[in-house]
C-alpha cells in the first residue's frame, strides 16, 4: 500500500528547491571539477601500456603492474592463477630485497587480472618500479618454499569458503549457465588437491608477457621524471604474444533457464541462487558504456533492495552484483537466503516475478539524478584515501583500458544521458539466459 504524507506548501518549495541545488550544485561541481591527468608514457619497451597519474593529495607514490589475466585465465586446475601471484610476489622480493618474506604480500588475484602494488616514499620511486619490473621474470624461490605456498593458498581457501558459504552456489549456477568448468565456472576447491608449483611456472610463462601488462605510476612524481624511470627499469622488455582470453567466448544460449534442485549441510538457511547473462550484441566494448552502467546499476540495486525489503520480508539478501566485462557481457547476480517456512518454489517464484516487474514503474528522471549524484561523490571521495584511489585507477584498467581518474570519472557520469541510463537498463532487465540453484539445508 502506498502512503501519501502531506506537506505543508512552503516546506514542499523548500524541498523541491533544495534538490534542484543540489542537483544543479553536484552538476557545476563534477564538470568545473579540474580534471586529473592521466598521461600515457610512450617509451614503455614492450608493455601493453604504461601511465602516470601524479597528484600532491598523497605524500607517496604507488606503482600499480596489472597482469591482464586472473581466475577467469586458469587452466586445469583452477587456482593457478593465484598460486602463481604467492610465487611471482615473493620472488620479486627475494630478486631486489634478498629476501622473498621481506614484506607482507602486495598483490591480489581477481577474476581477470592480477596486481601488484608496491607503494613508498617519492623517494623510492625506483625501487617501487624495480620491484614491479621483477615481477615480469620467471619466479625463483627455492623448491620447499615454494611447495609450501600450496598449502596457504589451500588454507586461505578453505578459509573463504567457510566465511563465504554460497561461494560454491554460485560457481555451480555459472557452471549450469555455461556449460563448462573453466573459465568463469571453476571448481576452486576440487582442484586444491591438484595444484602444482610446474603449472605455476607455466601460466607465468603464458600470461606475465609484457604485451599482457599494463603499469600505473600515481603519486608524488614529476611527469618527466615518471616517464625518466619507466624507460629506464621498463626498456628491456619486448612486444609479446598475448595470450588467448578464451572465457570471452563463452556465451551462454539465449533461451537457457536452468533451475536445477539440490540439498545440503553446507549452509546456514535454504538459498536461491540466481544468475542472468546479459549480451550487449551490439557493441565490442564496455568501455564506452561506463558512465551508463555505474548509474544504472545504482538503480537496479536499490530496486532490488527495496522489493525484497520491503515488500517481502523473508527475503535475507546476502549479495547482489553485477560484473561487466570489457567486451560488454554482463552478469547479475543475485543470492538470497530464506526466511523458515518459506518454500524454495514460492521464493523462486516470487524472485522471478520481482525481477520480471522490476520495471514497471518507469525509470524517472529524479531516480537516475539520485543515483547520479551517488556515484559522482563515491567518485570524488575516491581521491581522500589512498587505497580508494588506487582501486579507481586500476578499475578499468584491469581490462586493458586506459585508466580513469576519479574526477574525469565524475564528469563522464555527468555526460551521461538519461537516455542512455534507462536503454542501459531496459537491456539488462529483458529475457536472458538465467541460471538458479535452489539448495534446500538439511542436517
Amino acid at each position: 500500500m502506498l502512503v501519501l504524507i502531506k506537506l505543508p506548501f512552503q516546506r514542499l518549495m523548500i524541498m523541491h528547491l533544495v534538490r534542484l541545488f543540489l542537483s544543479f550544485y553536484f552538476l557545476i561541481f563534477a564538470v568545473a571539477v579540474q580534471a586529473q591527468s592521466v598521461i600515457e608514457l610512450t617509451d614503455r619497451g614492450g608493455l601493453h601500456a604504461a601511465y602516470v597519474v601524479p597528484t600532491d593529495d598523497f605524500n607517496r607514490v604507488d606503482v600499480q603492474l596489472i597482469v591482464l589475466s586472473g581466475m577467469f585465465d586458469d587452466p586445469e586446475p583452477s587456482g593457478t592463477a593465484h598460486l602463481t601471484e604467492h610465487l611471482t610476489a615473493f620472488s620479486s622480493d627475494a630478486t631486489v630485497l634478498s629476501n622473498p618474506r621481506e614484506r607482507d604480500i602486495n598483490a591480489t588475484t581477481d577474476s581477470v587480472s592480477t596486481v601488484y602494488t608496491n607503494s613508498g616514499a617519492p623517494s623510492d620511486a625506483e625501487l617501487l618500479l624495480r620491484l614491479s619490473r621483477a615481477v615480469l621474470d620467471t619466479p625463483n624461490v627455492p623448491k620447499d618454499f615454494a611447495e609450501s605456498e600450496i598449502d596457504i593458498i589451500r588454507r586461505e581457501t578453505l578459509l573463504r569458503e567457510r566465511q563465504f558459504s554460497g561461494r560454491w552456489l554460485k560457481r555451480m549456477a555459472l557452471q549450469n549457465l555455461y556449460g563448462t568448468l573453466r573459465g568463469r565456472a571453476n571448481n576452486a576447491v576440487e582442484d586444491l588437491s591438484k595444484l602444482s608449483v610446474e603449472k605455476a611456472y607455466q601460466f607465468h610463462k603464458k600470461h606475465y608477457a609484457p604485451s599482457n601488462v599494463t603499469l600505473i605510476v600515481s603519486g608524488k612524481i614529476q611527469p618527466d621524471n615518471a616517464a625518466e624511470l619507466v624507460a629506464r627499469v621498463f626498456g628491456d622488455t619486448e612486444p609479446s604474444a598475448v595470450p588467448e582470453k578464451n572465457w570471452l567466448d563463452q556465451k551462454p544460449d539465449p533461451e537457457l533457464r536452468s533451475v536445477e534442485y539440490i540439498e545440503t549441510d553446507r549452509l546456514t538457511r535454504d538459498t536461491v541462487q540466481y544468475i542472468k547473462f546479459v549480451d550487449f550484441a551490439d557493441r565490442s566494448s564496455s568501455i564506452d558504456m561506463q558512465g551508463a552502467f555505474f548509474i544504472a546499476t545504482n538503480i537496479l540495486m536499490s530496486r532490488l533492495e527495496n522489493a525484497f525489503h520491503f515488500e517481502d520480508q523473508r527475503f535475507l539478501i546476502d549479495e547482489i552484483g553485477l560484473h561487466f566485462v570489457k567486451n560488454a557481457d554482463l552478469e547479475l547476480s543475485i543470492d538470497v537466503q530464506l526466511m523458515p517456512d518459506f518454500s524454495l518454489d514460492a521464493a523462486h517464484n516470487t524472485l522471478i516475478n520481482t525481477v520480471s516487474n522490476l520495471l514497471n514503474e518507469p525509470i524517472s528522471s529524479h531516480e537516475i539524478d539520485q543515483a547520479r549524484q551517488k556515484e559522482v561523490t563515491s567518485a570524488l571521495h575516491a581521491k581522500r584515501r589512498p587505497t580508494d584511489f588506487l582501486a579507481f585507477l586500476k578499475n578499468v584498467a584491469a581490462d586493458g583500458f586506459p585508466p580513469v581518474s576519479p574526477s574525469v570519472f565524475a564528469n563522464l557520469l555527468t555526460r551521461t544521458t538519461d537516455q542512455e541510463v534507462i536503454d542501459f537498463i531496459e537491456t539488462v532487465m529483458k529475457p536472458s539466459a538465467t541460471s538458479v540453484i535452489l539448495a534446500k539445508r538439511v542436517d
